[in-house]
């Protein structure tokens, strides 16, 4: 019975490792990094509640790892976000910049 319970919680860990993967992939898809910020707090809660006996499962390891990658790909596309804003604000600094002399002289 012990073995039943222990496989039944790493089943269910092996779930919401899966289904946190799938929920991030989805507010990356669509942009949305207020739900990528709030996932990150489950994700780190989940990994907060794994013990030793945990590594000793291969799905869940994999389910683990395939978060991970997900999480390498969510930092170069928040790297892209990041620098595609600055360089918006650029932008916008040098038109604020060219309005203001233009104003000037008229």
């Amino acid at each position: 019975m012990a073995y039943r319970v222990f496989g039944e919680k790493m089943s269910l860990k092996k779930q919401a490792f899966a289904a946190l993967a799938q929920k991030l992939r989805g507010a990356l898809s669509a942009g949305e990094w207020d739900a990528v910020s709030s996932l990150d707090h489950e994700c780190s809660a989940l990994v907060a509640s794994l013990c030793d006996e945990d590594a000793a499962d291969a799905g869940l390891r994999a389910e683990i790892d395939a978060v991970a990658a997900l999480y390498d790909e969510l930092q170069w596309v928040g790297r892209a976000e990041r620098e595609r804003l600055a360089a918006e604000l650029t932008r916008l600094n040098q038109a604020k910049q060219v309005s203001r002399a233009y104003g000037s002289l008229g």
